[in-house]
């Protein structure tokens, strides 16, 4: 008697368990569609800020920005597995940071004591290294003699 009266409890808090989580993901759903855009943007910036604060110990989340990139949140090839980031490495190691960190350091948003390593790393996926150590030179003043 005693051990279905704890089964029946077990179940009956499995069941209450369920019910609060999918009223919670059910508001939460309903809630974003009357969100106006800022609060949707609010909303994004801080749980990218929360990803990329849980990662970070962890060495997780390495971005070679000076505000890390978005991009590798996502899940892509060789990029961004299961939200981690190393961008920093494959910089440093030559190799081509992801599709968002290129066009930020292009634009000067890259951390500028990786500047001397930018050039190579982004010519591994579009090639034109000269110009690259060019542009390179413009937006964070690394002489091109200087650059990998």
């Amino acid at each position: 008697m005693k051990m279905k009266k704890n089964t029946t409890l077990s179940v009956g808090i499995v069941v209450i368990i369920i019910f609060v989580f999918s009223f919670m993901a059910y508001s939460l759903g309903n809630n974003i569609h009357v969100m106006t855009m800022d609060q949707k943007t609010e909303m994004f910036i801080s749980l990218k800020d929360s990803i990329q604060k849980e990662l970070r110990p962890q060495h997780l989340y390495r971005c070679c920005l000076k505000n890390s990139c978005t991009y590798c949140i996502e899940k892509t090839p060789e990029h961004g597995e299961e939200a981690s980031c190393d961008c920093l490495k494959d910089v440093v190691e030559g190799k081509h940071p992801c599709g968002e960190c290129i066009g930020e350091i292009i634009e000067g948003h890259g951390n500028p004591y990786l500047s001397k390593y930018f050039a190579k790393a982004i010519a591994d996926e579009t090639g034109h290294e000269d110009v690259l150590k060019q542009i390179i030179f413009e937006k964070y003043g690394t002489p091109v003699e200087d650059q990998y």
